[in-house]
């Protein structure tokens, strides 16, 4: 425990550890039980970036080290599997070295990786403009762009929009449903003002209503589609009260839970971080904590 109390509680160590936790218990289902998947690696390499500062280049040179040489992964550099939009954007990437045109933009490029390791991006927009980002056009250029190194399609841009407003409201201590309601409202608003966005609205109607933590379990899907992962996620935080009881009920849905444990174990991690020094001084978690203790060191997530 003494090697992760050197860290502070703060939202980038918390929901961190709380993502590489549930990545690590969403693996287990497939008895990969001493290593994390592509979607842990891809945050650190995020974060191992943003503590240098913002380039786009950079990101996706880490994400390729991470998909060619393995770092970032534990414990023996292995690459981990990838979903087949990051892996055409990360082979366009290497043959063009232009991470603009990296991205997928056809409705089948909306799987749920970029929204898996937007968190210390939004956390980096918020320790840069504050809790107002979504008011500065930048920081919001900031946000769809690196979503859009690898899913560029206008759907996966405003599920990366929804999830950073969700978690600036849980970090002002505001409820989690009203932190929802919120968030959609406020999407909702400022993306029917952009063209480009109005008309794919539609597919997230599934968060646009009152009653998102009363819908029954076995209606939701645990696809890779980021919509779908979007919107299991946040029934499960909104319908659990710890750590623990948020991964547990993410793991009993139905279809692929697994494809969802990972952003629930970040934003339960924001919520709970109390819970999440218990096994943290596990020699496996090394790796995670030399990534935060830079970024710590950089001061560009607080």
């Amino acid at each position: 425990m003494a090697r992760y109390m050197v860290l502070p509680y703060n939202p980038l160590n918390n929901s961190t550890l709380g993502l590489v936790t549930g990545d690590l218990m969403a693996q287990q289902v497939d008895g990969h039980d001493t290593s994390w998947s592509g979607d842990s690696a891809l945050t650190l390499a995020t974060i191992s970036s943003l503590s240098h500062g913002y380039s786009l280049t950079d990101l996706m040179d880490r994400y390729l080290d991470w998909y060619q040489s393995g770092e970032y992964t534990n414990p023996n550099k292995r690459p981990k599997k990838v979903g087949e939009t990051t892996f055409f954007a990360l082979n366009k990437y290497a043959h063009t070295k232009d991470p603009f045109n990296s991205g997928g933009r056809d409705i089948a490029d909306n799987g749920n990786g970029a929204l898996m390791h937007i968190t210390p991006v939004i956390l980096y927009l918020r320790a840069k403009y504050g809790e107002d980002f979504i008011l500065h056009d930048p920081a919001m250029l900031v946000l769809h762009q690196v979503t859009g190194l690898t899913h560029n399609h206008p759907q996966s841009l405003i599920a990366s929009g929804i999830y950073a407003l969700i978690i600036n409201n849980l970090l002002q201590n505001i409820t989690p449903v009203e932190a929802v309601d919120l968030a959609v409202s406020s999407s909702y608003e400022y993306y029917a003002q952009h063209k480009i966005f109005v008309e794919h609205l539609s597919a997230f109607q599934g968060l646009n209503k009152p009653d998102l933590k009363s819908v029954a379990p076995n209606s939701l899907r645990t696809s890779g589609y980021v919509v779908d992962t979007l919107e299991a996620a946040i029934w499960v935080i909104l319908n659990s009260d710890n750590f623990k009881e948020a991964l547990s009920l993410a793991k009993s849905l139905p279809g692929e839970p697994k494809r969802i444990m990972p952003l629930v174990g970040a934003l339960a991690g924001v919520l709970y971080h109390q819970e999440l020094i218990e096994g943290i001084d596990n020699p496996i978690f090394n790796p995670v904590l030399k990534v935060l203790k830079i970024a710590e060191q950089s001061h560009n997530f607080n």
